[in-house]
């Protein structure tokens, strides 16, 4: 039985040069998920109804990020029911289509928030949840492998810690703390996937890489994980889709593999 190998990309917070993370990925036929809040964060300025249809005209996939970014976790019943639904709404009128997908601001998720996100309708959700390659989470607890950003090991650490994962502790951290950068760390999981199966998911936010001056390196990682004939290159939607199929561990003949 053939392991599923799977890459996916999701990219928080609708800022502009999301535009130009498009770009690098349709490059590389590559997926991704853009996960756009209503306003800005922090006052920043993000993309338009025109600029969110390009990007899913695109093959890209939108999904929710709350209304205006805030810690869905604090919010009152009602301004947590407001603000998912808004959001959405508002997300679905300039798309013209139904939004399947939302990302936690901050990463912060409970069982209330959890509730309101699957009355809304949504069909799963994503957290920032690092170094995870395995196919088993639940849908609407989502996690990445990697960020698109400079951690350092002891982020990493912390990250996993906050699990209680000692198996996760004692798989990742070696590699984690032996790597030169966040590139070398996302080389070292794609390798493990591509022996053992799994899902390689990198994340990131196109204002950091930009303030950071990071493109170069995700160039680089991009590079990395593109036209692998093994591999299945999927939104965040379709990852789920995949993996909600009764035979999960078959390779669906309806989703071929990348083709020259």
């Amino acid at each position: 039985m053939q392991e599923l190998r799977i890459v996916t990309t999701s990219w928080d917070d609708g800022y502009p040069k999301d535009l130009k993370v498009a770009d690098l990925l349709s490059s590389r036929r590559l997926a991704g998920t853009f996960y756009i809040p209503i306003q800005g964060v922090n006052g920043k300025t993000i993309l338009d109804g025109a600029a969110i249809r390009n990007l899913a005209g695109h093959g890209f996939e939108i999904g929710g990020h709350g209304y205006s970014h805030r810690n869905l976790t604090n919010l009152s019943p009602n301004e947590l029911y407001q603000d998912v639904t808004l959001s959405l709404r508002t997300l679905e009128e300039a798309l013209g289509a139904s939004v399947r997908m939302f990302c936690y601001p901050n990463g912060r998720c409970n069982k209330k928030v959890i509730r309101v996100l699957k009355e809304a309708g949504l069909q799963g959700c994503r957290t920032t949840r690092m170094l995870h390659t395995s196919l088993d989470f639940r849908s609407f607890e989502m996690p990445v492998t990697l960020q698109a950003y400079p951690h350092s090991p002891m982020a990493y650490f912390k990250n996993l810690a906050k699990e209680q994962s000692v198996r996760a502790l004692w798989r990742y951290m070696p590699s984690v703390c032996s790597s030169a950068d966040w590139v070398d760390v996302g080389r070292t999981l794609f390798d493990i996937v591509m022996r053992e199966g799994g899902i390689w998911h990198l994340y990131g936010h196109s204002w950091e890489i930009e303030e950071l001056g990071l493109w170069a390196a995700l160039e680089e990682m991009l590079d990395y994980v593109s036209n692998c004939r093994e591999v299945l290159y999927l939104s965040n939607h379709d990852l789920l889709d995949i993996l909600c199929r009764p035979l999960r561990r078959n390779l669906p003949e309806s989703l071929p593999l990348y083709k020259s």
